[in-house]
């Protein structure tokens, strides 16, 4: 009976680990923003003009507050290879993505049964593929999205340091190499076990902080490097963005992020990993996780399980503190380890209630897991069908490569120039596929100049679907209007001539 239900829980793994994350892979069609066309002209960078970096995307994408603070590079360079391999297309990013993803929930298999045993690999690996900023990580390119897999690395060599003393070392290098992809997970995951180290499992051999420092100093070294070379521009951003800030007022405003938005963004973190549902209460959840680990760890005999699960528990009130000097909302993908801490100490959790004699624990328990199950089901289901049809309006690349097919075909072999509004301000994914694969197939990329026959492609706002009239109102202004043609993405595109 229990090879038959870990049979069929394995091939529930099997369904949630693709269902979910394989959509743009099928229909190529994909998410091609402001984020993704700034890193595609980065990489571009190193790939097609051979110019090395040590920094990569900006903190925030320079809308934290920050200055001249970087994430790390290792992303740019992770995301050189589909690039080069599939010669500038951006669909190459989204195998990217969905690899990591694969090999997030492998790896997760991989530390539930070092950890928990092979129930614990099986029902770990199984939450995680069906948690939803998880399944989010596979589908989209973000440099914030590759970050699960190395967290994971993280926490696995943090359980091996007390059999080994050169797991520190590993140990501190993960947890500071994570700054490549988000630097506000590796600083609370860095300084997590750092404390570790000192108040659990209080080192008093020096040897062992050298090993400790060894590891986040190369996990930092680019960041040192780059910091030596440009005056230590980003600690002098951090150090302005602390001190020298006109609306820092550290009582009251350290008290009001905790009362308001940074509070509910760690309890959105918390409900949002797991499969939504509206059966059971939220309050339930998080009494369920957080009440019986506290009363099992404190009984808990396996020395080392217990010292890891410890090391979990410092993870979320941690970053709390670190996260809470930000004065900006704290974003999701600032949590994104706190998801995998939640679904860690859940197995854990459920492994001891199904290890107690209470049959009523674990009915609960079950039908809990059932229930999520049940639900996820017609839910991945109908997602997948409905994502593998959605066109994407202005947001995906289709729609992009459309309005740049139509206006190429419009012009009827003339030159002539394009103009881009977009909300963001910069026109980076535009910029991109005009020179990826507008000049691959018409062999033409057209000026940014107001002359003879040009044209407006313009992406209306959202959320004010107006902005863009003061745009032709006072950068436009010029050229007289042939024609005004709204194309089935949305995108509006003007024919105009200046004589």
């Amino acid at each position: 009976m229990e090879k038959k239900l870990y049979i069929i829980l394995f091939i529930f793994l099997i369904f949630f680990t693709f269902i979910p994350r394989i959509t743009e892979v099928i229909n190529g069609n994909y998410v091609f923003m402001f984020d993704q066309g700034r890193e595609y002209l980065a990489v571009k960078k190193i790939v097609i003009d051979h110019k090395l970096t040590l920094i990569g995307p900006e903190l925030g994408s320079g809308a934290a507050g920050f200055s001249g603070v970087f994430q790390g590079p290792v992303f740019y360079y992770l995301l050189a290879i589909p690039l080069f391999l599939f010669q500038g297309d951006p669909y190459g990013s989204i195998i990217l993505m969905f690899f990591f993803g694969l090999l997030t929930i492998g790896f997760s298999f991989y530390l539930g049964n070092k950890t928990f045993g092979k129930w614990g690999g099986l029902v770990l690996s199984l939450l995680v593929a069906l948690s939803p900023p998880l399944v989010a990580q596979s589908r989209l390119l973000w440099a914030p999205h590759l970050v699960s897999l190395f967290v994971l690395i993280t926490f696995y060599y943090v359980y091996l340091i007390p059999k080994n003393t050169k797991y520190i070392f590993l140990a501190a290098f993960f947890s500071a190499f994570v700054y490549n992809f988000e630097l506000a997970i590796a600083v609370p995951l860095s300084l997590v076990l750092l404390l570790y180290s000192v108040i659990v499992l209080r080192f008093a051999n020096f040897k062992k902080y050298i090993f400790l420092f060894s590891g986040y100093a190369l996990g930092l070294l680019p960041m040192f490097l780059f910091e030596i070379r440009h005056s230590f521009m980003g600690i002098k951003g951090t150090f302005i963005y602390s001190f020298q800030h006109s609306e820092t007022d550290v009582t009251l405003k350290f008290i009001e992020l905790i009362t308001k938005d940074h509070f509910k963004s760690f309890i959105f973190n918390f409900l949002d990993t797991f499969p939504r549902q509206n059966i059971i209460p939220p309050l339930f959840i998080f009494l369920a996780v957080f009440a019986p680990v506290i009363y099992f760890v404190l009984k808990e005999k396996h020395k080392d399980l217990k010292h890891f699960i410890i090391f979990l528990i410092l993870l979320p009130p941690i970053s709390f503190f670190v996260l809470n000097f930000i004065r900006s909302g704290i974003f999701p993908h600032y949590l994104a380890h706190l998801n995998l801490v939640y679904i860690l100490l859940f197995v854990y959790v459920a492994l001891k209630i199904f290890e107690q004699k209470s049959l009523f624990l674990k009915i609960l328990l079950s039908v809990f897991i059932l229930i999520h199950l049940i639900n996820a089901i017609p839910n991945s289901i109908q997602t997948f069908i409905a994502d593998l049809k959605d066109y994407g309006g202005t947001a995906k690349n289709k729609g992009k490569i459309d309005a740049i097919d139509y206006i190429y075909k419009d012009s009827k072999g003339k030159e002539f120039g394009l103009l881009v509004f977009s909300p963001p301000i910069y026109t980076y994914p535009y910029d991109y596929l005009i020179q990826w694969y507008a000049q691959k197939k018409y062999g033409y990329v057209p000026h940014k100049e107001k002359k003879g026959l040009f044209y407006l492609l313009i992406e209306k706002d959202g959320e004010k679907p107006w902005s863009h009239n003061g745009w032709l109102e006072t950068v436009i202004k010029t050229g007289k209007i042939l024609e005004t043609k709204t194309l089935p993405s949305g995108f509006i595109v003007q024919k105009r001539v200046e004589e």
